[in-house]
């Protein structure tokens, strides 16, 4: 489930402001009642979800552009096809529609328990049994030092942070759980 999700500076103003009330992402996705909202290294507002839709890209509306934050449909579409490269009018795109916006200011790693992400990493690789995949993606969290430097080094780009952060957020209740202390996903995940 999305707990989580990136927005370009460029969009952040637009939506502290209520003029993007909206997001449309490519394919069908599950997501949580409350998102954070992550731009440039940090959380930047925590959003409540009105609504989710799922629609194919052929059938968006000028409203489904407007309430995103477009000035028109056509605006929209050439957005989505520079944005996600092979997305098609027959794809199947997700409309998170938001209620409510809180403007915040938060580090990333907030949200592993008070401890950093390269900490976690640490700690689940000395501490936790992990598979192949997990091991992999937690070192370069340690090597690299960053879940944005990591995700380049494992993905070629920023945008799979959610994997890393996923893996993460699994290892901190792990450790939480094996330290007897309180659960990462109860600190906000």
């Amino acid at each position: 489930m999305i707990r989580h999700l990136m927005l370009s500076s460029r969009y952040v103003k637009m939506l502290l402001e209520g003029r993007k009330r909206s997001t449309v992402r490519p394919g069908v996705l599950r997501v949580s009642d409350r998102l954070y909202i992550h731009s440039r290294g940090r959380i930047v507002a925590v959003a409540e979800v009105s609504e989710v839709v799922y629609k194919r890209v052929a059938d968006l509306t000028e409203e489904d552009a407007l309430v995103d934050g477009f000035r028109s449909r056509e605006e929209l579409l050439r957005f989505l096809k520079r944005r996600y490269p092979g997305i098609r009018e027959t794809s199947t795109v997700t409309i998170i529609r938001f209620r409510e916006v809180k403007k915040v200011d938060m580090p990333e790693d907030s949200f592993y328990g008070g401890l950093s992400p390269v900490e976690i990493a640490a700690m689940a690789l000395n501490r936790l049994k992990l598979d192949r995949r997990e091991e992999r993606i937690l070192k370069a969290v340690v090597e690299a030092g960053s879940l944005r430097k990591a995700s380049l080094r494992l993905f070629g780009t920023v945008e799979k942070r959610g994997i890393i952060r996923r893996v993460l957020r699994r290892a901190a209740s792990r450790l939480f759980e094996e330290l007897g202390g309180r659960d990462a996903e109860g600190a906000g995940a």
